[in-house]
């Protein structure tokens, strides 16, 4: 995996126990390659701690909470965290020796398993195993869990993300939760994941089903239109298509959305009109079958007649020894005075 080895033989003289906790383990258990690594790190005091970061030439990102970076690896020291202040930042922190405590703090079940980087042995305090092979995403611990309100998000973009559904209990704290103490950044980033995601459609369910619709847009979905977006997001190509159908579909203000989240750079570059040229642009790259700007733009027979609906568009080739020919049989395939 990555370049973990050069941190096992870095740790070995200074302990025995050191974890992949987090995405990594949970993805390792998933068959997938994880990019980034968190690994928590016992038996080391802080103060050498730091010291051995220096020396391996690790940034600190987050020193309060023992936090280091180096390469695609956050190395940190397990902890305790105790809520004493509004935002992401109001917990105190305390180093903690006992791994199941330890791996309390951390959101989901899926999240909580633990991996030795030395033995490989599997820890797993809270049956995070069992709920990733039922596909569920389920809370630890209801009053750590409320004490960053950010986790209502990370549920949405993780069910989008990994095709998992939520605890119904946990459905139920999380709709408990306002989340106007979460700053735009925060909130962005979450769903960032899920407009990247694979399974769009699932993080809509969860959109509306944890309220996150109503609490940050004011937002109230027909089932019918739930129904006809899903389908939408289900075969969704672009990233940004999440808020522009919102927009299309609801009216939404854009005016007011940014008050909330950034606005993906992609969507300040869609056009006001959706003309065929435009089209022409995108069958390039795409098959615009599957592309759900059909959905709000009349113009599926000019793609059929156009052969630019099951497939992507690909050029004729310009024969050398008879260029003209090439040009018109290209201008004639696609009729461009059609385009406008």
């Amino acid at each position: 995996m990555s370049n973990i080895q050069e941190i096992i033989n870095f740790l070995k003289p200074y302990t025995k126990r050191a974890y992949l906790v987090g995405g990594a383990s949970r993805d390792i258990l998933m068959n997938k390659t994880p990019t980034d690594f968190d690994i928590e790190i016992y038996d080391i005091i802080p103060d050498e701690f730091e010291k051995l970061m220096k020396k391996l030439g690790a940034k600190g990102v987050g020193k309060s909470f023992f936090v280091y970076k180096y390469k695609n690896f956050d190395l940190s020291l397990p902890r305790t965290e105790n809520k004493i202040a509004n935002g992401h930042k109001g917990f105190s922190v305390k180093v903690c020796q006992d791994e199941k405590k330890a791996s309390q703090r951390r959101d989901f079940t899926m999240n909580s398993i633990m991996i030795n980087i030395f033995t490989n042995e599997i820890l797993d305090f809270y049956s995070g195993q069992n709920d990733i092979k039922k596909r569920i995403i389920r809370h630890i611990n209801e009053v750590k869990f409320q004490e960053d309100s950010l986790r209502v998000l990370r549920a949405m973009q993780f069910t989008s993300r990994l095709k998992f559904r939520i605890a119904s209990k946990t459905i139920k704290l999380c709709k408990t939760i306002e989340l106007n103490d979460l700053s735009i950044d925060r909130i962005y980033k979450e769903f960032e994941k899920m407009f990247y995601s694979k399974y769009l459609y699932y993080g809509f369910y969860y959109f509306i089903k944890l309220d996150i619709a109503k609490k940050l847009f004011n937002l109230e979905i027909s089932s019918t239109l739930f129904c006809k977006l899903s389908k939408i997001y289900k075969t969704n190509p672009h990233p940004s298509y999440f808020l522009y159908h919102l927009k299309n579909y609801k009216k939404f203000n854009f005016d007011f959305f940014p008050k909330h989240i950034k606005r993906p750079a992609l969507m300040k570059k869609k056009p006001k009109k959706v003309s065929n040229r435009f089209l022409m642009a995108l069958s390039l790259k795409y098959p615009l079958k599957n592309w759900s700007i059909l959905n709000n733009n009349c113009c599926k027979e000019w793609l059929i007649e156009n052969n630019l609906y099951e497939k992507k568009y690909k050029p004729t080739k310009i024969d050398p020894k008879n260029p003209k020919k090439s040009i018109l049989k290209e201008i004639k395939k696609k009729k461009f005075d059609i385009i406008n």
